[in-house]
């Protein structure tokens, strides 16, 4: 399944950990998929909202969150401070 909301998002978020979750959240770090979600027609402001979730993610696992990767569209770390997360 695809998510397709928010909810949706949230949802399959929440089931990652460990490798999946690193790779999942590199590959939804990149201008390419902001693109992809823009196209599906989710606003700027969800978009923020389903990165915030993956970097949640790796705080509520324990896991350090990928930083300085080549192509990363934001840094979470930076992301999660700037929402007080």
């Amino acid at each position: 399944m695809i998510p397709e909301t928010l909810d949706e998002w949230g949802a399959y978020i929440s089931r990652l950990e460990g490798e999946e979750l690193w790779s999942k959240a590199i590959a939804a770090n990149t201008l390419e998929f902001v693109q992809v979600l823009q196209e599906e027609g989710f606003e700027p402001s969800e978009i923020a909202q389903i990165l915030i979730m993956f970097g949640q993610q790796f705080t509520l696992t324990d896991q350090a969150m990928p930083m300085d990767m080549p192509g990363q569209y934001l840094s979470y770390p930076a992301l999660l401070e700037s929402v007080g997360a």
